[in-house]
């Protein structure tokens, strides 16, 4: 296969493809779908609109350690906005084994699971705390091979390699 000849235009048809919406084609997946991929160029980063939220507004930054797709500094500097704008109500919770869906992951490779049901636990506990939501909750994990679930009490989580920022 010649790269300048044959997969120079097979790329820039994958490239064109990605790009065009065609009316009343629904997208099955977000790697390949026009209008997610346009979304996402249109979106304006954090750090630019931090400084307009509401000081009423609480909010949560949950961040995997070993996040591949978002590194672990942007919710540094994403809580640094947020202490430079002087928000009152912002809370960091960084998990160090996790990846970018909470699911444990090394420096390189996922473990197919999901998410962690102490950060499960860790979300219901925020939400309890500053919305009024309460109440009993149960966390499903499913075991990734066999695909049965498995319950659990959110409140029964042992977070201990996790840190409170």
């Amino acid at each position: 296969m010649s790269i300048k000849n044959e997969l120079k235009q097979k790329l820039i048809e994958q490239a064109e493809a990605l790009s065009t919406i065609i009316p009343g084609k629904k997208c099955i997946e977000t790697g390949g779908c026009p209008l997610w991929l346009n979304s996402q160029y249109a979106l304006q980063p954090n750090m630019d609109i931090i400084g307009n939220v509401p000081h009423s507004v609480s909010i949560l930054i949950l961040q995997g350690g070993n996040d591949t797709a978002t590194p672990l500094q942007q919710a540094f500097l994403l809580q640094q906005a947020l202490i430079d704008a002087k928000h009152p109500d912002h809370t960091l919770i960084t998990y160090p084994n996790l990846g970018h869906g909470f699911h444990r992951q090394s420096e390189w490779m996922p473990v197919l699971e999901g998410i962690q049901s102490y950060v499960l636990a860790d979300l219901f506990s925020w939400l309890a705390d500053h919305s009024g939501f309460s109440g009993n909750a149960t966390v499903i994990n499913f075991n990734a091979s066999s695909m049965e679930p498995t319950f659990k009490n959110p409140s029964s989580s042992n977070n201990t390699n996790d840190q409170l920022i």
